[in-house]
Order: structure tokens, then C-alpha cells, then sequence
């Protein structure tokens, strides 16, 4: 018989994500406290008031398993043939975003060589969270073998650094970019990723994504074991969990299910119960503070350097801050951007750019996290 720690988790894990996109659509509670956020704080408050009632080794199989289902039916939408065809100033200016996030999180493991041996891990975390957000964050994580702490460490401070930077986005720093980059012009010709034409899913056809995602999950698994004789080695695993669901996305049908990113959003908010279950409060504060240094160091010298490099090429202060907003956001804030500077048209780029960050994130991230332990390991 299961025991009564292993139920608690089960139905916490479960049932969390359901409450938290409620609370995170409601108009009562702030914009800040997303269903992600939500997950992690239910998660952590629950881990650590009834540690007793957590299974720990139940929490761990929860997130993995959350995580490898929830990373293919996100990178369905993702469309990369109609995302390449996106007009050149917007792709240029995301490119521009990746390129600085690689080298501001490069300084910065460089900064704590000393103090941060395990730098390189945090590097690769955070370049995926400047260019896809959370869920390449959260994978990359899985990949390199950090600690559990460290995905809800980087998500609180990125809480903090992050919220401040999409308040001023949506204030101050649009008149702000004005001083030293040309404004907005509509182009004569751009090609947009278009979000309809989407086949609805009905019956049992409603758990279509899940189904295909495992058996993504079940070939990225069998692929691994092939080339290296175990499922050990968590970075093959994701990147080949990438490349397979990119590969299957480029089926039309696929690419248009409806319903998909809400059933992935399900499986990565039960990833972030299961990791908030497993935190500790002590390790937490010990540990916090140099993460946030860390983590609001390489944030703020990936927009300074955006800003330069967009300079550098000339290009208009919307698309910079549109492009800002889906490589460290992802597709949710783009639409308040974009009625805060008053640009609708950015709307369907900016999604489609989003989407591009979430399906490279895995590979820049992992590829920054080794490149740095190469050259300050």
C-alpha cells in the first residue's frame, strides 16, 4: 500500500499546476505571480512546512518525468520554416539578443570563477532562460546535472531581476531606447508566422500531444542508450529530446494542434511543484544571495549589450525591445509589450521569435555551459 508521504506528493504534484494557471489568470492576483511562480512558491511552502509528507525520490522521478513529456509538445508550435522567413531586422535583433545573453553570462562565470566553482552550470541555465525562458532553463538544468535548488534559485531571481526589467519595459525605457535608436518603420515586405489554421482535437484525439510526446521521449531514450549503453547521460538525452520534437514539428498537423501548449504548460508546472517540494529553505539562503548577484549581473549586462549591438546595426527601438521580450520572457509578455509601445504589428513576429528561442535555447545553453568550463574549469 502506497504510503501517505507518496499520496500527498502524488496529489500535490497533480493537482497544484490546475490551481496555479487559475490563480495566475486571475484578475485579483498581480501580473508577476505566473502560474510558474505560483507552482514553485505552492511547492517550496508545502516542502518545507510538512518536510515529513514529502517523498523525495517520488518528487525527483515527477520532475523528470514532467520535463522530458512537457519539452516536445512545446516545441510543436515552434514552425521553424515559417520562423526563419521572419523579416530581417526582427531575427537580427534576437540573434543579437542570443549572441549578448551567450556573452553576458560568459563574463559573468568569468567574475566568479573564483567564488562560483560551478559557474559553467549556471551560465548554461541562465543563457537558455535569456533565450528561450523558463522551460529550456528548467531542461538545461536536467541536462548538466545541477541541483534541484538551483532551477528554483535562478526562477526566484529571475523573479526579482526580470519582474524590475518588464516593469521598465512597459514604462520608461521606450522614450528611453529613443535617444539612440530610430524609431519603428513598417516594412514593405515581411513574412509572419501565423498562428491560425490550427486543427482542433476532439475525443481521444485531445491527448494526441501527450501520446506523441512520449513516444518522442521513448525513441530520444532508446537513442541514448544506443549510443552510449545507458540512459546516464542526461545532456545526450535532452538534446536529442530537442532535435527529435523539432524534426516531428515540422509535420503540419503536428505543428498545428490546438491544444498542445496547454497540455505542455500542465506537465512543466508539475515540474515546478515537484522541485519546489524538494527545496530547502536553509540551503536556500545560504546559497541565494551569490545567485542572485550572479544571476542579475549577467541579466543586465545581456540588455546593455543588446542595446549596443542594436546600435551597432542601426536597428528600431520596437523591434529591440520586442525581440528583448521573447528571448527572456517567451511568447506571454509579448502581447503587453506590444500594446505598450503602441506596435500590434510586432505581435505575431514577437510570438514567432519566442517560439524560435525555446527551440535553440537547449543547444546555446548546453553549448555555453561546456564552452566556459573549457576555458575557466
Amino acid at each position: 500500500m502506497p504510503s501517505l508521504a507518496f499520496l500527498f506528493t502524488l496529489f500535490i504534484a497533480l493537482c497544484v499546476p490546475f490551481l496555479a494557471i487559475w490563480l495566475g489568470r486571475h484578475p485579483r492576483v498581480p501580473g508577476f505571480f505566473s502560474s510558474v511562480v505560483l507552482c514553485y512558491i505552492i511547492g517550496i511552502l508545502l516542502g518545507n512546512i510538512v518536510p515529513q509528507w514529502v517523498d523525495v525520490k517520488l518528487a525527483e522521478q515527477l520532475a523528470s518525468g514532467g520535463m522530458l513529456i512537457a519539452l516536445p509538445i512545446l516545441l510543436f508550435g515552434a514552425n521553424i520554416r515559417a520562423n526563419w522567413k521572419l523579416a530581417g531586422s526582427g531575427l537580427l535583433a534576437f540573434m543579437l539578443c542570443v549572441l549578448a545573453g551567450l556573452v553576458g553570462t560568459g563574463l559573468t562565470a568569468y567574475f566568479f570563477r573564483n567564488t562560483q566553482p560551478d559557474g559553467w552550470q549556471i551560465a548554461g541555465m541562465l543563457t537558455g532562460l535569456f533565450t528561450g525562458g523558463t522551460p529550456n532553463m528548467q531542461a538545461i538544468g536536467i541536462a548538466l546535472g545541477a541541483p534541484a535548488d538551483y532551477v528554483v534559485l535562478l526562477q526566484a531571481a529571475d523573479v526579482l531581476g526580470g519582474g524590475a526589467y518588464l516593469i521598465m519595459l512597459m514604462t520608461f525605457i521606450h522614450p528611453f531606447l529613443g535617444r539612440f535608436l530610430p524609431d519603428f518603420k513598417v516594412p514593405e515586405d515581411i513574412e509572419t508566422a501565423q498562428t491560425t489554421d490550427i486543427v482542433p482535437l476532439r475525443g481521444l484525439g485531445r491527448v494526441l500531444p501527450i501520446v506523441v510526446s512520449l513516444v518522442i521521449v521513448g525513441i530520444a531514450a532508446g537513442l541514448t542508450k544506443v549510443l552510449t549503453g545507458s540512459l546516464a547521460n542526461a545532456t545526450l538525452l535532452i538534446l536529442l529530446l530537442t532535435t527529435v520534437s523539432l524534426a516531428v514539428s515540422l509535420y503540419p498537423k503536428v505543428a498545428r494542434m490546438t491544444n498542445a501548449y496547454r497540455q505542455g504548460e500542465y506537465f512543466l508546472l508539475l515540474f515546478c511543484v515537484a522541485i519546489g517540494l524538494m527545496a530547502n529553505f536553509r540551503q536556500m539562503w545560504l546559497e541565494g544571495l551569490p545567485l542572485l548577484a550572479f544571476t542579475l549581473i549577467a541579466l543586465v549586462l545581456t540588455i546593455v549589450l543588446h542595446w549596443g549591438l542594436a546600435r551597432l546595426f542601426n536597428i528600431d527601438r520596437d523591434t529591440v525591445m520586442v525581440s528583448s521580450t521573447a528571448a527572456i520572457y517567451g511568447p506571454v509578455f509579448i502581447a503587453q509589450i506590444t500594446t505598450a509601445i503602441g506596435n500590434n504589428r510586432l505581435l505575431a513576429p514577437g510570438i514567432a521569435l519566442s517560439l524560435l528561442g525555446l527551440a535553440i535555447g537547449n543547444y546555446v545553453g548546453i553549448g555555453v555551459a561546456y564552452l566556459v568550463a573549457w576555458l575557466f574549469g
